[in-house]
């Protein structure tokens, strides 16, 4: 039996047509914290598992010297892609700086956390290995 072709969607309702072997296309109005405000940079998240994925994404945007989440952790893996900037990730008990190009990949059940060090905004696209967010914050 051949396997059936990708049908594509542009649709903010992925339930009407999740039973079918579907790519998804989704816009960033859907996603983007403030898409008209700043529409340089990326900022937003995305549960991906309405959409038939076992990931989540998280576009961060930190202009701010200092700025970025508290400790916190999940079950599951979250890779950091650093697109801009620099930042400074506390990994469990290590202090990891890492710069625009690198990847840094956090086991599961990791605490972690990172700020900006500047100069200028970090910019991070962050995947978690979930479909929906499962986290712990610890401060």
């Amino acid at each position: 039996m051949a396997k059936p072709a990708p049908v594509f969607a542009s649709t903010g309702d992925p339930a009407s047509v999740y039973p079918r072997l579907m790519a998804h296309v989704i816009d960033r109005d859907k996603w983007a914290r403030t898409p008209d405000r700043c529409p340089d940079h990326w900022q937003g998240e995305l549960q991906c598992g309405a959409y038939g994925s076992r990931s989540c994404l998280i576009f961060n945007y930190l202009p701010e010297i200092g700025g970025g989440p508290r400790l916190h952790m999940h079950p599951y893996c979250e890779i950091f892609i650093i697109r801009t900037g620099t930042g400074l990730f506390t990994v469990g008990d290590r202090q990891i700086e890492a710069s625009a190009g690198q990847i840094l990949i956090v086991p599961p059940n990791t605490p972690h956390k990172f700020t900006n060090l500047g100069p200028g905004p970090l910019e991070t696209t962050d995947i978690h290995e979930n479909g929906s967010f499962i986290t712990e914050w610890l401060e």
